[in-house]
């Protein structure tokens, strides 16, 4: 047996203090490097001087022109958009958009007007609404007053304050050139006020609109008009309301530098006859709303006047009328179309109009109805409008 003197040294123990000792100098050169390298970068950069930031100068005279037409204008145009309602299997409340566009705030008692395709979708969907949405993003409920489908202008009314309303500056259409520059605002998809410029590239063109609606003696132009422009104001270089853009023609459903708007002139027509026609409070109705034959494309109907919704309460809902639907997937179901009022056909929601002008709240009418492949007649005790968009 061997044994070792206290002058021997443990091998291990000397590996592990070299190993130690070979770390301790590694880490000693990486430093050094490091520290090397960073101070001969930063000896060899270039002195850094900061960039002199140059004044721009006065704007431009288009650029002025542009910043206050749309300073001026931008007030008077409004968010337009349709809520759908429903209730799910647990009997809660759903909401939804629709749709929604453009409007322009028509005058101081309230009137907003826009295209009728975007507010169709609160027409025919039951349990729909109709807000208008103001800069400030101060919302109000909005009444459906009326429509005139050959122009796809609709009026819409809301309770809003005075302050509020400031009324877009109305000018002319019938004097207009093509080169004549032009702007347009609106809200296109889902960005509030957006500008946008371009020049008139036609006139009086015959187009035919997504909703199967052929709209005539249109205003083409090529500033941009995308999905959300509807309804919006066409201005002048004056800031004055030429048209109100309504279409574009597009393969992929983007501006592709083809829109077109109503002329004012058709607007302010389709206006006044719109409001006059609501005017008329006291007159009797059935408390129906109708709807446009241009927004069922290629179906055929029989004669008559088409009922596209029944308001709750009315006497169209006691007698058991029966008013359009429209499914989730855009098909809309056909209601109860009037054919004749006390024995005198109606084809039209004016021919309608007048025969129920002939009779006073609190008479009863026979109405003839064609549901499907049935007609039959209905007795109708007519009562005071509950809306102006009523018959």
């Amino acid at each position: 047996m061997s044994f070792s003197s206290p002058g021997d040294s443990d091998p291990v123990v000397s590996n592990a203090a070299a190993n130690g000792w070979l770390v301790v100098m590694l880490a000693i050169l990486t430093a050094a490097l490091v520290y090397r390298t960073v101070v001969d970068g930063i000896k060899n950069r270039p002195d850094y001087t900061p960039r002199v930031v140059t004044p721009r100068g006065d704007l431009g005279a288009d650029e002025k022109n542009s910043i206050e037409i749309f300073e001026l204008a931008s007030p008077s145009v409004v968010n337009v958009r349709t809520k759908g309602n429903s209730v799910n299997f647990f009997g809660r409340r759903i909401e939804r958009e629709l749709a929604s566009g453009t409007g322009i705030v028509w005058d101081e008692n309230g009137y907003i007007v826009t295209n009728l395709h975007v507010v169709e979708p609160a027409l025919i969907q039951r349990m729909a609404e109709l807000e208008v949405v103001f800069e400030d993003s101060q919302v109000f409920d909005a009444e459906f007053v009326g429509a005139v489908a050959e122009r796809d202008i609709a009026v819409l009314r809301i309770e809003a304050p005075a302050s509020l309303l400031v009324p877009v500056t109305i000018g002319e259409s019938d004097n207009l050139r093509v080169g004549q520059q032009v702007m347009a605002i609106g809200n296109p998809f889902g960005l509030d006020r957006t500008l946008s410029t371009g020049v008139i590239g036609g006139l009086d063109r015959r187009i035919r609109t997504d909703h199967d609606r052929d709209l005539t003696g249109m205003i083409q132009t090529d500033a941009a008009i995308n999905p959300g422009n509807s309804g919006g104001p066409l201005l002048d270089s004056a800031g004055r309301l030429i048209g109100v853009n309504t279409a574009l023609i597009s393969t992929t459903g983007d501006s592709s530098g083809l829109g077109f708007a109503v002329p004012v002139e058709d607007v302010l027509e389709a206006v006044d006859l719109i409001i006059r026609s609501a005017s008329r409070e006291g007159r009797a109705a059935l408390g129906i709303w109708i709807l446009d034959r241009d927004s069922i494309p290629n179906l055929p109907l029989r004669p008559g006047v088409i009922i596209g919704g029944i308001f709750p309460g009315s006497p169209a809902e006691r007698a058991g009328l029966q008013g359009s639907q429209k499914t989730g997937r855009g098909e809309i179901f056909v209601g109860d179309v009037i054919t004749a009022v006390q024995g005198a056909a109606v084809n039209s929601r004016e021919e309608l109009a007048q025969e129920l002008g002939r009779y006073s709240v609190g008479q009863t009418v026979t109405l003839t109805v064609n549901r499907g492949t049935t007609l039959f007649e209905v007795p109708v005790k007519l009562s005071v409008r509950p809306s102006p968009a009523a018959f």
